[in-house]
């Protein structure tokens, strides 16, 4: 029945490759996923043709269906249709769900959308212990969709630190709920992680390798070729910064390239703070690479950048790697940081307090790159990231220039389609262009005043000489 199902669902992808906005098709795919059960393949599937068509009229009627079964109705079918073009959003998410639900405490949950709804609600209060018991009964309830995993995941690995009796706990739940069930190849991602954090390493990466061994099989972009061509452990590149530059949009554009297999999770984090963990750790968290037919893979941890001595790590381990740096004019990339550590109660002064703080401590040192760590008590580094030329030179004593790709965050978003021709001739694979490119990971928040954009203008405007001078390419920053 897998067979004939991936048979099936090739036979209607080729015909896509004909006629790519044919929703009819799409509702043929989706509908095959359905009736196996695979409904988060159904959910993407569903997603991709409203790319096509967002007008109502033209969503797959399998969505209806599915969201039926799994319990959403009426007003709250139509709002999850509207989600953020429908690329879901998690808090969009919750609070569709909580639209109608009125659970107060465990013993009242009776649906995933409830635990998923109380969940959140405990997170919020940070009630962790609570927070990660519900999480656990949503995925009880429904194993097969990944959110729950997801934020669970990241309850533990932000939130808080848990003590050994719980990690064991989270990591005893994990093994039985995987047990003979469906359920998302990221519930092994979430085990692997666990068990990093409790120090079993080589466990860890047996749950990495079942992880990327699933999404493997579940992806419609591997083909015969890649199935039985012999592999190699590599890494074909690395986007290495900078942080609210535009890194997920550029990763989930790029990933969605039939030659490009993602890695497990986006950032990594492995030549900043978890390079200790090996090499195999690491290598665990992507495909095996075939040595035919130009599939590649790689990660993007954007803080890579600016990190001490992570360009000679790389080196060490991958000296002919590709290298991805997409750089944003630093006084909005400054301010999306603030707002963004706002958002995660990591920032508490206000906007021009937090800015001419940095200001004043930034402006007189010869090489900024080069602060105390009195610096790091009281900043973020809001003004600190954006000082791109420094951390490129550190990276371009180690690497050759051929190896980098330097591009504008503001080309990313107004000549998206052209922006991507440059990175798949960077990465020598073939020109591909998707139906269209959602924000990723995007925020939004109250304009700046005049006054303190042009402090920060004044204060970024020699180091952006400095950066075209280097580079030999225009930014046209204000």
């Amino acid at each position: 029945m897998e067979y004939q199902l991936k048979k099936l669902v090739s036979h209607y992808r080729k015909a896509l490759q004909i006629k790519p906005d044919n929703v009819a098709v799409y509702d043929k795919i989706a509908e095959l996923y359905y009736e196996q059960g695979e409904l988060d393949k159904t959910l993407e599937i569903c997603q991709e043709a409203l790319q096509i068509q967002p007008d109502l009229a033209s969503v797959p009627k399998v969505l209806n269906k599915m969201l039926q079964t799994l319990g959403f109705e009426g007003e709250e079918i139509t709002a999850f249709q509207n989600i953020h073009q429908n690329q879901l959003d998690y808090e969009s998410f919750h609070v569709l769900l909580s639209r109608c639900q009125t659970v107060k405490t465990t013993a009242d949950v009776k649906t995933w959308k409830d635990a998923i709804v109380l969940g959140y609600d405990f997170k919020e209060k940070k009630q962790w212990d609570e927070a990660i018991t519900t999480y656990m009964k949503a995925i009880e309830i429904e194993p097969s969709l990944c959110l729950s995993h997801f934020i669970l995941n990241y309850i533990n690995n932000y939130c808080f630190t848990p003590g050994l009796n719980l990690l064991e706990r989270i990591i005893a739940f994990y093994h039985q709920i995987i047990q003979g069930r469906l359920t998302s190849p990221y519930a092994y991602v979430v085990l692997g992680d666990m068990l990093t954090k409790q120090g079993k390493v080589s466990e860890a990466i047996i749950a990495y390798k079942v992880a990327m061994n699933k999404t493997i099989h579940l992806n419609q972009k591997i083909t015969n070729k890649y199935i039985n061509s012999p592999k190699i452990d590599d890494v074909s590149f690395l986007i290495i910064g900078m942080g609210k530059a535009g890194t997920s949009s550029l990763y989930y554009y790029l990933c969605q390239h039939p030659q490009i297999i993602p890695a497990t999770d986006k950032e990594l984090h492995f030549f900043n703070n978890k390079f200790d963990l090996g090499l195999d750790w690491y290598l665990a968290h992507f495909p095996p690479l075939p040595v035919e037919g130009g599939f590649l893979t790689g990660e993007a941890t954007p803080w890579y950048l600016g990190s001490y001595e992570v360009e000679k790590k790389v080196f060490q381990l991958f000296p002919q790697i590709k290298l991805i740096a997409i750089l944003r004019n630093p006084v909005d990339r400054a301010i999306s940081q603030y707002y963004m550590n706002v958002k995660l109660m990591k920032e508490h002064r206000s906007l021009e307090v937090a800015m001419t703080s940095e200001v004043e401590i930034l402006k007189d040192i010869a090489d900024p790159t080069q602060v105390i760590e009195k610096y790091w008590q009281t900043e973020k580094g809001y003004l600190w990231s954006g000082l791109y030329v420094y951390f490129l030179e550190k990276w371009m004593t180690v690497f050759p220039r051929e190896q980098f790709l330097i591009l504008r965050s503001e080309d990313l978003s107004s000549q998206t389609d052209k922006t991507m021709k440059q990175v798949y001739n960077f990465l020598e694979i073939t020109d591909y262009s998707l139906s269209g490119y959602p924000k990723v990971n995007s925020g939004s928040y109250s304009k700046t005043n005049n006054e303190l954009r042009k402090k920060l203008s004044d204060f970024f405007q020699p180091h952006n000489q400095k950066l075209e001078d280097y580079l030999g390419m225009k930014f046209n920053w204000e």
